[in-house]
């Protein structure tokens, strides 16, 4: 009974996750790292990935395990949409499953079902694991690692301790520094295994080998030290201290938005913590509330507010709930579960086969122009590059590598005129809508396709091969086959 319960979560999680996938365009993240990954497969040059030539290059923004997993992931299904969203897919319904997996053994089945109910409610939680961000693999190793410590105990199998550090260690490949979350559950290993010499030895050499081996193998191939660099960008480059100190409404955001995306679930979290204590839970409780504490005290005060923040707290959240709703509602978890799977299923020929729409996506304009640019011997496209692409280096940058597979390259608004001057059929420019920028529509014979948000210009020989005409930015769902549709 008890792996028939994992099987059919499993299960209904599949269809729920990849129901969320179809949808063609990406987010700015996505779109990054999508691109990104692709250019390792096209180079084979897996220690130096890079967006564009001067664009994140090298990339150093987090290690580089996210970015192998998605493109094995393009390998295997294409430069899709559903390409780069399968790692975190299938990666998100791991974690589930060993969250659920751990919180039985440490609780009971009941409580197990029940969190997994709590976490299904909440929507970011489940639109990341159809995303192509890195936060999901890096959540999921998370809780696989929690899961073997749930398995530790003292003088117990050197297996468990060593999959705690391991899964632990590829958390930090994935996104480097935000893995705090790994604290608390290594702190939750240590007291499981009563500080045991072996259990802890055993554990930091599965955590410390793939950092090695990762360290090792990076500064074999580009001869620099990835961390050192990995350490000024994120803790330098992307840091205003100023900023970051004088910022009134830090962790007000943090709770609102975690109220706000996990509604009732994040009312019970506290009371279900102080019962989870009360009934003698009182490591797991620790546990829990390191996990909110640590997240809250690293990015409650950040001057960035995103939404990817809140993932790694949201099932410590669903737990906690969990735990006081189960000590009032027993269920046959048996029933449930399968009940759960038919549920998915529903939910899975709704999305996929009916017109609704899921979610949305800003760069609708840039994708909209996908098929003019690829009929096109277009290679280079040039876009004004606003102050905030300039620093970050992606925007517009992203969208281009990866709806166009073609080489973004930046210039000042002022170069405008040189830019046109010195077009080949190689280049293309793309210009976003304003007063100044409509002003090239006087030079009709440049312009090969526009919308509301941006103007597509290249040669007049290119653009003469096009239909030229304005361009529906809205990304409309295609009815075909999961593994015939294409970007």
């Amino acid at each position: 009974m008890r792996g028939t319960s994992v099987l059919w979560i499993g299960l209904s999680f599949v269809f729920f996750v990849f129901a969320n996938s179809w949808e063609p365009g990406v987010g700015l993240d996505t779109a990054t790292y999508g691109a990104i990954a692709r250019g390792l497969l096209e180079s084979g040059d897996w220690f130096r990935p890079k967006l564009a030539p001067g664009i994140f290059d090298p990339f150093v923004e987090h290690p580089y395990l996210g970015l192998w997993l998605n493109a094995i992931s393009i390998k295997l299904l294409g430069a899709t949409a559903q390409g780069i969203h399968f790692s975190a897919s299938i990666l998100g319904i791991v974690g589930v499953l060993a969250f659920f997996s751990a919180i039985r053994r440490l609780v009971d089945e009941n409580t197990a079902l029940v969190a997994t109910l709590c976490l299904l409610s909440i929507n970011v939680y489940m639109n990341f694991m159809s995303s192509g961000w890195l936060d999901m693999p890096m959540v999921s190793f998370m809780l696989v690692a929690f899961y073997f410590s749930s398995r530790v105990v003292p003088d117990g199998s050197a297996l468990d301790s060593l999959a705690t550090g391991f899964f632990l260690s590829l958390a930090v490949l994935v996104k480097g520094a935000a893995a705090v979350g790994i604290f608390p559950v290594a702190i939750f290993f240590l007291m499981r295994s009563g500080w045991k010499l072996r259990a802890v030895s055993l554990a930091l050499i599965g955590f410390l080998a793939p950092l090695g081996l990762f360290t090792w193998g990076h500064y074999s191939s580009q001869g620099f030290l990835f961390w050192k660099s990995y350490w000024y960008r994120q803790f330098v480059v992307h840091n205003d201290i100023q900023e970051a100190a004088t910022d009134p409404v830090g962790a007000i955001w943090f709770i609102r938005d975690a109220l706000t995306h996990a509604h009732v679930v994040a009312l019970l979290f506290i009371p279900g913590l102080v019962l989870m204590w009360k009934r003698n839970h009182r490591l797991l409780a620790c546990a829990v509330a390191l996990e909110f504490i640590i997240h809250f005290a690293v990015y409650g005060f950040s001057h960035r507010h995103n939404r990817q923040y809140l993932v790694p707290i949201f099932p410590w959240i669903a737990l906690g709930a969990a735990f006081l709703i189960s000590q009032r509602v027993k269920v046959n978890t048996l029933n449930w579960s399968r009940g759960l799977f038919y549920v998915g299923v529903a939910y899975f020929f709704l999305v996929s086969f009916l017109p609704i729409t899921v979610h949305n996506v800003g760069s609708a304009g840039i994708f909209a122009l996908s098929d003019d640019v690829k009929r096109t011997p277009i290679k280079n496209i040039y876009f004004e590059a606003t102050e905030e692409d300039r620093v970050r280096g992606e925007m517009t940058s992203s969208y281009v590598a990866w709806y166009w597979g073609r080489v973004p390259v930046m210039f000042d608004s002022e170069d405008l005129p040189k830019v046109l001057s010195n077009l080949t059929h190689e280049d293309g420019i793309l210009l976003f809508r304003n007063l100044k920028n409509d002003s090239v529509f006087q030079i009709a014979e440049h312009i090969c396709a526009w919308n509301d948000l941006w103007i597509l210009l290249s040669t007049a020989e290119n653009c003469s091969t096009l239909e030229r005409k304005r361009r529906d930015p809205m990304i409309k769902r295609v009815p075909k086959p999961l593994a015939s549709r294409t970007l």
